[in-house]
């Protein structure tokens, strides 16, 4: 048997096939030895499937959970969930919000009978006019196996009526090929016992929209990350934000969408690091690289060079005139991506109009010097190692390498031309990474500067970089998706 991935817990282990990284014991066994399998000095223990046949307080079930989250593994269920499904008065929350989902999917004629029960495993189920439904209730609870009855409501409509947690054991002989089923998708043993795949040594999520008009990283450069995965020996699979609940699936994450705090990229981010998924963008970048005031105020107090910079409230605004601005300048709003929510003013009354509107969306902007120049640097960085260096230069006719206003004309950015690695130069390398180490050891884009006096200055740190086929990969080519894959596996196996 290889190394322990998973540790199925139930009173009838012969009920369970063994996998190779798959070890299935009786909740006796995993309460007075499950602490032998701790792996030392790791901070990435066995996941823990909880396949006991009671759940209630004090129970083994209970136990086999407690123990799991003292001994550091992450378990399914764990207490917190065993607690609110035990309480019906305690999942009462979520109930609207499903009953809203069912509604949406479940477009059933009302019809005898008015009351029917389902049941799903690991948030899977064969009528895809419920999976929305049974996925979030899995999200909720995180049961290996959820039964839940809907019933029409006195308005007429399906409503969930109520969630129940049966017993493994309990389950009809039918029943036991879907679950079986279910638990192989979960813990990645279906895509071993596919004879057309190799036996993947890890999967790893790539997080996408396909139809974000800005996306991170475009097809070509996702189809990249799948070949070059599969000839390291890796399954890598594209997923959207439907694929919430699937996430405990994968062994890593890489978001190539871009990424927000009010959005689901923060979420599968979150979502990832409470589960001990190794991800990037990991939480913490996201929030220092999504915010251009914390990234300022980081950089100033590192003494990493910026553009002269002033921030700007609603009184501020109103003092404008005492304020040392030269102009032109550039407004900037904190979280705007890809050139957007940036304005360039020419003078006080620019750009009192315009920063007024910026705050009817922000309590604070920026107010930054202009920097005239034909290209911005954009250095990426993995692990604090430069993996490429882009010399991005400005959209024809205008001021920035994004053009929104030309869109419909087909110029929306200009020209780029990569640099090899050894031929950028030592300032722009040397702040580049100065920068990265402030924010953390993912994957970034650092923005930056050569200005005429000489100063190198960093714009911005992207957590979430464009990685496009035949622009950053133009010089090294599949080793550039090969480094980032890498680095997963490193944080995998860490």
């Amino acid at each position: 048997m290889g190394a322990v991935k998973y540790i199925v817990v139930t009173d009838k282990p012969k009920m369970i096939k063994v996998q190779d990284d798959r070890l299935v014991i009786s909740a006796q066994d995993f309460i007075n030895k499950g602490d032998s399998y701790i792996r030392k000095g790791s901070k990435v223990q066995p996941k823990v499937i909880n396949l006991s046949n009671h759940y209630d307080y004090l129970s083994k079930g209970y136990y086999v959970s407690l123990l799991a989250e003292a001994r550091g593994m992450p378990c399914v269920p764990n207490v917190s969930h065993i607690v609110s499904v035990n309480w019906k008065r305690n999942y009462d929350y979520a109930l609207p919000e499903l009953t809203a989902l069912l509604l949406k999917n479940f477009d059933e004629p009302v019809s005898e009978p008015l009351s029917r029960s389902y049941t799903t495993y690991f948030g899977r189920h064969n009528n895809p006019k419920l999976e929305p439904l049974t996925r979030r209730l899995f999200d909720l609870f995180r049961f290996p196996i959820i039964s839940f009855d809907v019933k029409v409501s006195s308005k007429g409509g399906w409503v969930i009526d109520k969630v129940e947690t049966p017993s493994f054991t309990a389950l009809p002989e039918i029943c036991m090929g879907a679950f079986a089923e279910a638990l192989d998708k979960f813990t990645g043993s279906a895509w071993q016992k596919d004879a057309k795949k190799k036996a993947e040594r890890y999967w790893i999520a790539i997080l996408h929209d396909p139809e974000e008009a800005y996306a991170p990283s475009d097809k070509a450069a996702l189809k990249k990350f799948i070949s070059i995965g599969k000839k390291m020996g890796l399954w890598v699979e594209l997923i959207t934000r439907a694929d919430y609940a699937s996430l405990l699936e994968y062994d890593a994450l890489l978001i190539r969408e871009t990424t927000a705090i009010n959005n689901h990229t923060y979420r599968f981010a979150n979502k990832a690091e409470s589960e001990d998924i190794p991800c990037i963008d990991d939480t913490r970048s996201i929030i220092r690289c999504c915010n251009k005031v914390y990234l300022k105020e980081l950089m100033d107090t590192h003494g990493v060079a910026t553009p002269k910079t002033v921030i700007l409230d609603r009184k501020a605004l109103a003092k404008i005139g005492e304020m040392p601005i030269e102009y032109p300048a550039v407004l900037k709003i904190p979280d705007g991506s890809f050139s957007r929510g940036v304005k360039k003013v020419k003078n006080p009354d620019e750009l009192e109009f315009q920063a007024s509107e910026m705050l009817r969306k922000s309590e604070i902007i920026l107010c930054q010097e202009f920097l005239e120049s034909q290209f911005d640097w954009r250095i990426g960085v993995i692990n604090n190692e430069i993996i490429f260096a882009i010399k991005y230069y400005m959209a024809k006719g205008h001021w920035q390498i994004y053009n929104h206003d030309a869109k419909s004309k087909g110029q929306v950015s200009g020209a780029h031309e990569c640099v090899a690695i050894e031929d950028i130069p030592e300032d722009v390398s040397s702040i580049a990474l100065k920068a990265t180490k402030l924010i953390g050891d993912g994957l970034y884009g650092v923005d930056l500067k050569q200005c005429a006096d000489g100063r190198v200055v960093v714009i911005e740190v992207n957590d979430n970089p464009n990685i496009d086929h035949g622009i950053e990969d133009s010089l090294i080519g599949d080793e550039l998706y090969k480094k980032i894959l890498e680095h997963l596996v490193r944080m995998i196996e860490a």
